[in-house]
């Protein structure tokens, strides 16, 4: 090998070895032996992802905390509410002493007064990022991992005002608010024919949403109603607006109103009749109409079951004298089965009637000309609502030594409540300490995976720089014996 042959090759090494030097020297500055996508692209690739997640996890870990913070606020305004509530009562046990003269009385009740109104500042001020959390509107969505549906919901769906939890004045009974229909009707009928005798309650559950009970017992009511929409059932509709009064449509706040069915006396069948008839003595009958008067019904023809079976129609006239004044008249339709329906082109009366001895095969003599029939009909109608407000069984009233004891009751059972919903937010707060430690424990083992693919080893890369520089010095020495080994050649040729 010549000299010159020789100094290439070892020139390529020494730009190798300078190589693997400057890598080194960059791994043991930076501390990292993937940076860029050259260095290894696979590594770089999963090391990027993972810098993703972990970046998501502590965001996440932020919103935990804020979180935290939150129901911590909200805990404060509950603890705030319970004091009030136990101060409440506390005067109350105080009126419930039966030696309180009137005067005593109407100064606990102003302090219980203050007392409602500082619950209902509380519930104002206890707000986060400038949304309430007390008002029975508080729904919060926080994003507590680090991918699309890691989601911690914070929902306070009860209202804490006095009144809606029942230790309001018993003078701020809610204001009922109707959606009239085109008669002016706040409840009315909407199907007579399924309208029953009943007495019916609308107990709020909520500002928003109702309980309807009723004694209906062919077609039970539907379980709730809400405010703002229309509620239909059993023949009744109605639809209650909301007012804008935070103390209307309370918990405890109760509309009742009654319904009565249709109805129609029994047939006289022998109020007038004819000489040689033997029209019905026992017909039934059945109205689902909406108009209120006297119906008679005078046969001017005469049929048997033959003329029936044949399909053949009696010819009767009826008139109706309704609450208007005015008279109808109409035709008498007597079908097979012994069913007579009165039927004016005009209006449809609702009225059926069943003779119940029409059924006389051959006879002659069911109805004749002459024979007349009579009966009292009363449409369907709603008793109420008492439209001026209605207050529930809530409330606080201290002017009287048995209404005060009512009144304890009701703050126990907002004591009770509140209490409820501090247990919902300590829960709350504990599943929020177990996702931050849990949180906390994938940010460090994800950054651990991810150091371990792009970190550096710094004693293995500071072995490798010795080893390198000591290769690097000794390729430099061996260049410069090739680079003198040429000069002598070309000292021996200038002789």
């Amino acid at each position: 090998m010549t000299a010159e042959t020789q100094a290439i090759g070892i020139q390529n090494m020494l730009a190798s070895i300078s190589n693997l030097v400057a890598n080194t020297e960059n791994r043991v500055s930076t501390g990292y032996k993937v940076s860029k996508a050259s260095d290894a692209p696979a590594d770089y690739v999963i090391s990027q992802m993972m810098s993703k997640t972990i970046s998501g996890l502590q965001t996440a870990k932020v919103n935990v905390g804020n979180a935290q913070n939150l129901v911590s606020v909200a805990e404060g305004g509950l603890t705030g509410i319970k004091s009030l509530l136990n101060e409440m009562r506390s005067t109350a046990l105080t009126a419930a002493d039966a030696t309180k003269s009137g005067s005593e009385r109407a100064a606990l009740s102003q302090t219980v007064d203050e007392m409602m109104k500082e619950v209902d500042d509380m519930v104002k001020q206890t707000t986060w990022g400038g949304k309430a959390l007390l008002n029975g509107a508080g729904l919060f969505n926080f994003q507590t991992g680090a991918d699309v549906g890691d989601v911690t919901s914070i929902k306070i769906n009860q209202s804490f005002y006095a009144r809606e939890i029942g230790v309001g004045s018993t003078g701020d009974a809610a204001q009922a608010t109707w959606t009239a229909d085109s008669n002016g009707r706040n409840i009315y009928i909407a199907d007579y024919s399924a309208v029953e005798d009943a007495e019916w309650t609308l107990e709020f559950t909520s500002a928003g949403t109702f309980n309807v009970k009723s004694t209906t017992i062919n077609t039970p009511p539907s379980a709730t109603g809400t405010v703002g929409s229309s509620y239909a059932d059993a023949g009744i509709q109605f639809q209650l607006e909301a007012s804008g009064n935070s103390t209307d449509y309370a918990v405890g706040d109760r509309i009742t109103f009654s319904s009565k069915a249709s109805t129609i006396d029994s047939v006289d069948a022998n109020r007038t009749k004819g000489t040689t008839g033997n029209a019905a003595a026992n017909a039934a009958s059945q109205y689902t109409g909406e108009m209120d008067g006297t119906f008679q019904i005078n046969i001017t023809g005469s049929g048997n079951a033959t003329v029936i079976s044949s399909q053949s129609q009696l010819t009767a006239s009826f008139t109706f004298s309704g609450s208007d004044g005015t008279e109808h008249s109409g035709t008498l339709s007597i079908g097979s089965d012994g069913t007579a329906s009165l039927i004016d082109g005009s209006w449809d009366s609702g009225i059926t009637i069943q003779f119940s001895d029409y059924d006389q095969i051959g006879s002659t003599n069911d109805f004749v000309a002459g024979d007349s029939f009579s009966f009292d009909v009363t449409a369907a109608s709603v008793t109420g609502p008492d439209t001026s407000g209605i207050l529930g069984e809530s409330g606080v009233n201290l002017m009287s030594a048995s209404a005060s004891s009512t009144s304890i009751a009701h703050i126990d059972k907002a004591i009770s409540l509140v209490e409820t919903y501090e247990t919902i937010l300590g829960s709350t707060s504990q599943r929020l300490n177990i996702r931050e430690s849990s949180l906390a424990t994938m940010i460090e083992n994800n950054s651990a995976a991810r150091d371990r693919i792009v970190k550096s080893d710094l004693v293995e890369e500071q072995l490798n720089l010795t080893k390198y520089s000591v290769q690097q010095q000794a390729a430099l020495a061996m260049f410069a014996h090739a680079t003198s080994q040429m000069q002598l050649g070309l000292s021996i040729l200038s002789i």
